[in-house]
């Protein structure tokens, strides 16, 4: 990655490296959830963050390099569903389901993740990342706070609103049926 020992901000680039190595794997798989285009896809867009937070440091300190790094990819991906919006795919499902078993039994599983998966893709940007941070990958308020850029009760709101969207959208669907 940086290998020059010089010193910026109270990181050099060996320390960056390490911290980097050390979120890289939480970063890909951060990665993975929004974009369904294979491994190489999301390093991508963790390489385009690291980037940027590289060049970041270079202009200022960063306290919470996992906040801001996951915020940073966040973004890429994001930026990058846009160019790609035409695209039903771009997300992946937020979990798979067994394949084995009754072939009717699977293929109602599959209806209802594509279900939930475009019920999702139907959130605005934050609502859909504040979900998944919080139901989805287990992340505490406040560190989705960080990632967002916004205040805890800014991420309260958004998942108060995101579930209630879901839940209205599930509740349709099932009496549509």
């Amino acid at each position: 990655m940086f290998t020059s020992g010089r010193h910026i901000h109270g990181m050099t680039s060996q320390e960056f490296n390490r911290t980097i190595s050390a979120l890289r794997p939480k970063l890909v798989n951060f990665a993975a959830l929004f974009v369904n285009r294979g491994a190489a896809t999301a390093e991508d867009m963790v390489q385009d963050a690291i980037l940027k937070l590289w060049k970041a440091q270079e202009s200022q300190e960063i306290k919470n390099p996992e906040a801001l790094s996951l915020h940073i990819v966040k973004n890429v991906c994001l930026d990058y569903l846009k160019l790609k919006k035409n695209n039903t795919e771009a997300l992946q499902p937020l979990f798979s389901m067994p394949e084995s078993g009754n072939p009717h039994t699977v293929l109602e599983n599959r209806d209802g993740m594509a279900f939930i998966k475009r019920c999702m893709e139907s959130l605005p940007g934050d609502q859909m990342v504040a979900v998944r941070l919080r139901d989805v990958m287990g992340y505490e308020m406040d560190e989705i706070a960080a990632i967002l850029g916004t205040t805890e009760v800014n991420v309260r709101t958004m998942l108060s609103r995101a579930r209630q969207k879901l839940r209205e959208k599930i509740l349709t669907n099932e009496k549509s049926k």
